[in-house]
């Protein structure tokens, strides 16, 4: 990403008065939202590659379309250092139903080369995985391929 100081997050399935609420949420304990780009993902967005949705979020060129819905919410945050994603995601789990199941990443080098569907099924997997593994029986975790 061209600006790291800005923390961008991939929003796939929230609406926008939950992206609203939990970004109030972030900066009622003390996060800069001001920092903060939130993005929809359409099935435009969903479409391309990680790093090329990224760039286009921080240089003001979202593709548009329609924000997905329906599905499990799932969210891609980029240019964040650990602190700040993990307040983000508190964020955005304390706005929802204790049964959103969210599943949340931080961007790594690896997946900007997927697009941002491939992404966010390798997250989900990751996700549904880790809520019954044993990391003790599988720290590596590699049955999820």
């Amino acid at each position: 990403m061209s600006e790291p100081e800005k923390i961008v997050i991939l929003l796939d399935s929230f609406t926008r008065s939950e992206a609203r609420a939990a970004l109030t949420a972030f900066a009622g304990a003390g996060g800069d939202a001001s920092k903060v780009v939130a993005a929809p993902i359409t099935e435009l967005v969903a479409a391309q590659n990680t790093a090329e949705a990224l760039g286009a979020v921080v240089k003001g060129k979202w593709p548009g379309g329609t924000p997905r819905s329906g599905g499990k919410r799932s969210a891609l945050i980029a240019g964040a250092d650990k602190s700040d994603a993990v307040a983000l995601m508190r964020s955005f789990k304390s706005i929802l139903p204790s049964n959103a199941d969210p599943a949340f990443a931080m961007v790594t080098k690896t997946g900007m080369g997927w697009t941002v569907d491939e992404y966010l099924a390798h997250i989900r997997k990751e996700h549904d995985y880790m809520k019954t593994a044993d990391p003790l029986m599988d720290p590596d975790m590699k049955e999820v391929d």
